[in-house]
């Protein structure tokens, strides 16, 4: 008779169900971790849209000067690309930075990922303008880095801040994956 008669031990198959959903969860904490703690802190000025949100409280809804660049920055093939496919509105991106004084400003965008260290990942969309008979192109990019919550009551004063130009966000970047650290009144 065995000593341990009645009792139920877990299967192999009861670990595997426990652990491989675990395991899903902790793997996307991943790229946020080696970004917030091996990342490279950049500062980008920003622009809000919206101070208010019902269920989470106050956050500033934030539009950033490298979220608009010329076509001037964008890759060739690239432009040569959109031009073939106009019906795709969105294509993924490597956006390479480059430090200007207190702040970083988008150096070039491609579709290939860049040799720098200093890079984010987004999604280009193009603008088409006319401009005295002249088809002009200027391309949007979202980078996903749009949303950061405040301290309650604190909403109002950032918007204000934003649209004199005032509002600069530091950013820590490795990998192409950002992570907002905070907001800062520009000096």
């Amino acid at each position: 008779m065995k000593k341990n008669a009645g009792r139920i031990y877990p299967t192999r198959w009861f670990w595997i169900a426990l652990l491989v959903p675990v395991g899903i969860l902790l793997s996307m904490t991943v790229q946020p971790l080696l970004a917030l703690y091996a990342g490279e802190r950049i500062t980008l000025q920003t622009v809000p849209v919206d101070p208010r949100d019902l269920f989470y409280g106050d956050y500033v809804q934030l539009r950033f000067a490298i979220e608009e660049v010329d076509g001037s920055v964008v890759d060739k093939a690239l432009v040569q690309k959109m031009e073939k496919n106009p019906g795709v509105d969105r294509y993924p991106v490597y956006v390479s930075l480059r430090k200007n004084g207190r702040t970083a400003v988008v150096a070039h965008v491609s579709e290939q990922r860049p040799r720098t260290s200093l890079y984010l990942k987004g999604e280009l969309m193009p603008i088409w303008q006319w401009e005295n008979g002249q088809r002009r192109t200027k391309y949007a990019i979202d980078y996903q880095l749009d949303r950061y919550y405040v301290e309650e009551d604190s909403g109002l004063e950032w918007e204000k801040l934003a649209r004199q130009g005032k509002v600069w966000a530091d950013v820590k970047v490795k990998g192409g994956y950002g992570v907002m650290l905070e907001l800062k009144p520009a000096q």
